[in-house]
């Protein structure tokens, strides 16, 4: 892996969760298990030309694969998630007036295939969604670590601890420029996820709750404090439900 000077890692958390970005997720999941998923990804023109000059920078790599995603296509996604039972129904990238946008749908047999299609697509760390059998007849959707293939190889690789910032002042201040890019649109920041359980809620951290779909939003507002409730903890009763604790 590369070093990551300071700046650069702050840099790369601006990137996002800067108001260039948009973003729409909407996952169900159906009494078996299996389910579908949706996603719309919507990069401005300057995410991308900041993006381009991250890279330009050697900062560009560890961008949590937003990137990669606008350059797959649906064959190259469906060869990586099919032994997982994932299924690409939808994908289609579009670019208007400098904005790509990526839309994907996909249908999946159980939460380790479509945590794993999120990683395919985002390149994330292993982590995703899991069930939890709780023993009283309700089940608790929440993150669950997976160990993917490519995951291991990159943990057997030597690590590098991350260095001190590079005191070069013209990079300093390419750097400063980018991030002052960025958070010039915060105001276009709207991120949103959906996760509907086959079950009557009884408990969940979305702030919003509808019937049995949780809601979580992400804009200019509430940035700096949302962030840390976007992992699922949802509770619903499992009468009727053909699931499985996830191992």
């Amino acid at each position: 892996m590369k070093k990551l000077t300071l700046i650069a890692a702050v840099a790369i958390m601006t990137f996002l969760f800067s108001g260039c970005m948009q973003m729409h997720m909407d996952s169900t999941i159906e009494k078996d298990g299996s389910g579908s998923m949706s996603m719309t990804m919507s990069l401005s023109k300057v995410l991308t030309e900041s993006l381009d000059d991250l890279k330009s920078m050697d900062m560009g790599e560890d961008m949590g694969g937003v990137d990669m995603m606008m350059d797959m296509d649906k064959d190259e996604l469906q060869k990586q998630v099919k032994e997982y039972g994932v299924k690409v129904k939808t994908f289609e990238k579009s670019l208007v007036e400098g904005r790509q946008t990526v839309n994907v749908v996909m249908e999946f047999k159980d939460l380790e295939g479509l945590s794993y299609a999120m990683h395919a697509l985002t390149q994330d760390d292993g982590g995703g969604l899991g069930f939890t059998d709780n023993g009283d007849g309700t089940f608790t959707l929440e993150p669950h670590e997976y160990v993917w293939p490519a995951v291991v190889e990159e943990a057997e690789e030597e690590e590098e601890e991350m260095a001190m910032p590079d005191m070069d002042p013209e990079a300093m201040g390419k750097q400063m420029e980018v991030m002052g890019k960025l958070m010039s649109s915060i105001s276009e920041l709207d991120i949103s996820m959906k996760i509907t359980v086959p079950g009557d809620i009884v408990e969940s951290n979305a702030p919003k709750v509808e019937g049995r779909t949780s809601i979580w939003t992400i804009n200019g507002s509430n940035m700096m404090t949302a962030g840390g409730d976007m992992e699922p903890h949802i509770t619903f009763q499992g009468k009727g439900l053909k699931l499985k604790a996830t191992k």
